[in-house]
């Protein structure tokens, strides 16, 4: 922790320092101005600097009123941040380009006064479209798999993918209401939840829970924790589940027998578990509970898990985790980070979706991606 703290003091450091030198150096400010740019910013960045520090460490469980206030507007300041950030960098390389592919092009225009007001007000109208995106609410997906060793029960199979709702402070109970209403308009089998749905402590969201237990499936919930539920004294949150009627798979295997042919939902916990001294993933565990006769799907939170998932005999994976970015620039460089970021991706006979979330982590702004609900209807190729 001591490393990690340190790091992150450095990075912050380095991005305060870069940000005030190319915001204001070149802009012809007064003193005053300039000094008053550099405090904003200062402010700012030890806004967000304060909660990895402070809250994601001893004091995390010890929720006071006031810190639902303050993560939402740290959580807003870091997506300022992030957009500013971007803004300047890209403007310092359109700079660099001009400076020698046109030479009479006068770059000192994208750093005066009138660009530095651009700068600091651009990210808000940004910030405003990512709000609205999930003001929209979750945009349903609908995605087809065809499979050669399908059995015949389950052709036409319809399953809903929810991953990373991220049930917290931050979520409104609207959203979550919104969510079950459209839900239970659409016509499906069973829901598979692939972790990061709560996001906080599990007795403060209670009325959400209410409202999960609304879903209606037919074929019933089935339901594996991601890296955010062992963050907030996962067994609670595992009872929350099951007090709603979720199937919770740790390293298990349900059985369903549809028209005479076997489904197999096997769910492994988050790696993160490890960190917590908590049942970790356990494939050899779980090929014990697989039949040959069994079309074999996996519900994990990490979309890493694949190549060890398509060597166990899975024909299908089902994950979440990478928001798909959730807002620029990270939309775009997510596959740097990510080998699996979202969609559709075949693996040595192993088929697996990607879900980019059906609701958003920090700020509630997605800007490049959106909220996603998928509808998976399996087929026989």
């Amino acid at each position: 922790m001591g490393i990690f703290r340190v790091v992150l003091v450095t990075i912050f450091v380095v991005v305060f320092f870069y940000m005030g030198h190319q915001l204001t150096r070149f802009a012809d400010l007064s003193l005053a101005l300039t000094l008053s740019v550099n405090l904003l910013l200062f402010v700012m960045l030890a806004i967000v600097l304060a909660q990895p520090l402070y809250f994601w460490s001893q004091h995390r469980l010890e929720h006071q009123p006031w810190h639902d206030s303050y993560f939402a507007m740290s959580h807003f300041i870091m997506a300022y941040i992030n957009f500013l950030v971007s803004f300047v960098i890209i403007r310092d390389l359109a700079a660099f380009i001009m400076e020698y592919a046109t030479p009479n092009f006068d770059t000192q225009i994208l750093y005066g006064q009138e660009s530095l007001a651009v700068m600091l007000l651009l990210p808000l109208a940004f910030m405003v479209l990512g709000t609205l995106v999930v003001r929209v609410g979750p945009r349903l997906k609908k995605v087809t798999l065809k499979f050669k060793n399908l059995p015949e029960g389950l052709d036409g199979l319809r399953m809903l993918h929810i991953t990373d709702l991220h049930i917290s402070p931050s979520l409104p109970v609207k959203f979550v209401e919104r969510l079950v209403k459209q839900v239970n308009k659409l016509d499906h089998d069973l829901v598979m939840y692939t972790g990061d749905i709560l996001d906080s402590q599990a007795i403060r969201h209670l009325p959400e829970f209410e409202l999960l237990k609304k879903l209606e499936p037919r074929l019933g919930h089935y339901y594996v924790p991601g890296n955010h539920e062992y963050y907030w004294e996962v067994e609670q949150g595992l009872a929350a589940f099951r007090m709603v009627n979720f199937h919770v798979l740790v390293n298990q295997t349900a059985d369903l027998k549809i028209k005479n042919s076997l489904l197999q939902i096997s769910g492994v916990p988050d790696p993160a578990a490890r960190m917590f001294k908590k049942e970790e993933p356990d494939f050899k565990k779980l090929d014990a509970t697989l039949k040959p006769e069994g079309f074999k799907i996996l519900l994990s939170h990490q979309p890493s898990l694949a190549k060890v998932s398509c060597d166990h005999g899975y024909d299908l994976q089902l994950s979440g985790h990478t928001h798909g970015g959730q807002f620029f620039p990270w939309n775009l460089l997510i596959g740097f980070f990510e080998r699996y970021s979202k969609g559709l991706y075949r693996i040595n006979g192993l088929q697996l979706y990607v879900n980019q979330g059906t609701g958003y982590w920090g700020p509630s702004l997605r800007l490049g991606t959106y909220c996603e609900l998928t509808l998976i209807t399996l087929k026989k190729a």
